[in-house]
């Protein structure tokens, strides 16, 4: 059973990927990893507190109120997270308060949208608390979804359930100009299809979501990245049930960063 980061793996690097799954060779976490890790982290754990954040929220509190029980949940989650990784930083020598000092901005920020984000909603409505909250989208968060039809497994970061089910896709990372980037539009492509199969109805559209930015980009199904996907499904297959290693690619930026880089240069 292929995973949905298989896929988007081997977009990155046939060579890599093989190694990684068929080898058994992994390289260790660098620092840009280990700190996107991080973040992902952040955004999925603090996303739990909102109900109880919302909840709590009465017509008396103002703005500043709610951007600090934000801040204090990121903050805590943050911390909790950056101890959680306190090895794998120190081996990039990396110290937690620097990790911190890097990573606190970014939630700070996050917090104040996300506050201000809720306020808004909550002065428009004339709504608080528990009727605020009811009166949310609900979704489902890391929805683990197994498509035996396409050998295919993945976990979907959220889905919203609003009258019709929406794949959400988080990025921590940079986004492009315009669009998304090609992995993300293969990665939520495939949440799609395995929803579809999942619930037994098209789902033909989602949104990868730029945190970085703060915005969400629709991604449409088609037929053309339906059969893409499914096409990318058998050559990653194929690719690791044969026995013969992938040819090095040749983008050397991404081997600059590689930290197998060694170990695959040393081979044909």
């Amino acid at each position: 059973m292929l995973s949905v980061t298989d896929l988007t793996g081997y977009m990155y690097c046939p060579r890599k990927l093989y190694f990684s799954k068929v080898l058994a060779i992994r390289e260790k976490p660098q620092e840009a990893s280990i700190k996107g890790k991080i973040k992902h982290a952040v955004f999925e754990n603090a996303g739990r507190k909102d109900k109880e954040i919302i909840c709590s929220f009465t017509g008396k509190d103002s703005l500043e109120t709610l951007e600090m029980k934000y801040r204090q949940v990121y903050y805590k989650v943050l911390m909790f997270y950056i101890q959680q990784a306190k090895n794998d930083l120190q081996a990039q020598g990396l110290q937690t308060l620097t990790a911190y000092q890097e990573l606190w901005p970014f939630f700070l920020r996050e917090a104040k949208e996300r506050s201000g984000y809720f306020y808004a909603l909550a002065q428009e409505k004339k709504v608080y608390g528990e009727t605020l909250w009811l009166a949310l989208p609900k979704g489902i968060s890391e929805l683990k979804i197994i498509s035996e039809k396409l050998g295919l497994v993945g976990v979907v970061d959220k889905v919203e359930i609003d009258g019709k089910c929406i794949p959400i896709e988080i990025k921590t990372g940079s986004a492009p100009q315009e669009g998304v980037w090609k992995e993300n539009m293969i990665q939520l492509g495939a949440y799609m299809l395995l929803l579809t199969e999942h619930y037994g109805k098209d789902i033909t559209e989602g949104y990868v979501e730029y945190r970085a930015i703060n915005e969400r980009r629709k991604v449409f199904m088609n037929p053309f990245l339906k059969d893409e996907i499914i096409e990318l499904v058998q050559k990653v297959r194929n690719t690791l049930n044969s026995k013969e290693l992938p040819e090095k690619i040749k983008d050397m930026k991404k081997c600059e960063r590689c930290g197998i880089r060694d170990i695959c240069f040393s081979q044909k």
